[in-house]
């Protein structure tokens, strides 16, 4: 149980949580939590269900035994390069000699259409 804790904290470490932030994205209180880290308690269903649930890309297979799945040793990341966005073509603008209308709506839901001329 203890190895499952120091694997546990390793991994706080690695991502930066503290006990407080690691037990708020557990969804757990934090005493519970820092009694595990400490060895008051023991790891319970609970936890692993919850750190099973938190991050994809967490190993539990690791935190539990210590041994990498199979599946995480055998596919690398993959990072896709940035790809670049392309800018939306320029629409046109309205010259001065372009047509503005005017749509006024009536309360019996008719609506009638002014055209002015530039």
């Amino acid at each position: 149980m203890e190895e499952i804790v120091q694997r546990l904290k390793a991994y706080m470490e690695l991502e930066g949580h503290s006990p407080s932030s690691m037990a708020n994205a557990l969804g757990m209180n934090r005493p519970t939590l820092v009694h595990i880290l400490n060895g008051r308690n023991k790891p319970n269903l609970q936890l692993i269900q919850k750190l099973c649930a938190f991050d994809d890309d967490l190993d539990i297979r690791f935190i539990l035994t210590g041994e990498r799945s199979r599946k995480t040793a055998a596919v690398p990341k993959v990072v896709s390069p940035p790809q670049s966005i392309k800018a939306p073509p320029p629409t046109p603008t309205l010259s001065s000699a372009a047509k503005q209308k005017l749509l006024v709506l009536n309360p019996n839901g008719t609506w009638e259409t002014y055209t002015k001329e530039a």
